[in-house]
């Protein structure tokens, strides 16, 4: 009996000690947790490139809200068909999935278009969330920057690429800021501010600020020498209320407006852009 009662006990140790690393495991998984810097040289995906001849290339900033539009349906095929007519674009809110895809691949299959995936954050060891870029123009590099933050993870991050457009390389950030904390927005907006005006021209910033057009950080931005706000100037119906924008330095914008389908609750914005030669 001592000895059955002996095995019991040694039973209920282990079965509590197994329960307390699972539940310990369960716990870690949960964390949401940042990715941290990388780069590369390479992306994945295939695509048929723009033909060299043509002088214009189309960028669009795209909050896809993980591909589900304000009526409640995720549908993906519609935010294809906003993005069909883009060269490059940078996307926003992009969710990867438990089986090591994510929405940017989807998106690049649909269009045929390459595709970069760099998550901000990482939740449950695989599912991952930030931003991406989808492209049918050569990239010769990418970065992946992480945003500071002080008041809470907002997990946020910038990618900077450099694409080809007629054998020039033309500089492309893209970022999501958070909208949690003015603070923290301020001091990302800050930090990515500085790295678009110290990129070398051509450049563009891109992607949802979190910040309306009366704002006085996107104020400042758009007054700088050399800073175009594109949207604004261009588009003569800008949505109302927009935190999404396309900044240029040392580009010709020759056009640029918006679309909404209902793919998502954030309008795509678009803008054509051309090399400004230089003597």
């Amino acid at each position: 009996m001592e000895n059955h009662r002996r095995g019991n006990r040694r039973w209920v140790v282990a079965a509590s000690a197994v329960l307390v690393i699972v539940g310990g495991m369960v716990w870690h998984a949960s964390l949401r947790v940042d990715e941290g810097p990388a780069a590369g040289t390479e992306i994945e995906g295939t695509f048929t490139p723009v033909a060299a001849a043509r002088p214009t290339f189309r960028v669009a900033a795209f909050n896809i809200h993980r591909g589900k539009g304000p009526d409640g349906r995720r549908d993906l095929a519609r935010s294809a068909e906003c993005l069909r007519d883009v060269d490059l674009a940078g996307l926003n809110e992009v969710h990867g999935t438990s089986v090591g895809g994510n929405q940017a691949e989807e998106l690049g299959r649909l269009l045929d278009r390459a595709w970069l995936f760099a998550p901000a954050s990482r939740q449950w060891y695989v599912q991952q969330f930030g931003n991406a870029v989808l492209t049918r123009l050569p990239i010769q590099g990418w970065q992946r920057i992480p945003l500071p933050c002080r008041r809470e993870p907002s997990h946020r991050n910038a990618i900077l690429v450099v694409l080809e457009h007629q054998g020039r390389p033309v500089r492309v950030l893209l970022t999501h800021l958070t909208q949690r904390s003015a603070e923290d927005r301020s001091v990302q907006f800050d930090a990515v501010a500085r790295l678009f005006l110290a990129l070398e021209k051509p450049a563009i910033l891109l992607g949802d600020l979190n910040l309306p057009p009366d704002d006085p950080l996107i104020q400042d931005l758009a007054q700088r020498p050399g800073v175009e706000e594109v949207i604004g100037r261009h588009d003569a119906a800008p949505p109302p209320g927009r935190v999404d924008w396309i900044f240029s330095r040392g580009l010709r914008c020759t056009a640029a407006g918006a679309i909404d389908n209902g793919a998502s609750d954030h309008p795509l914005l678009w803008a054509d852009f051309a090399i400004v030669e230089t003597r």
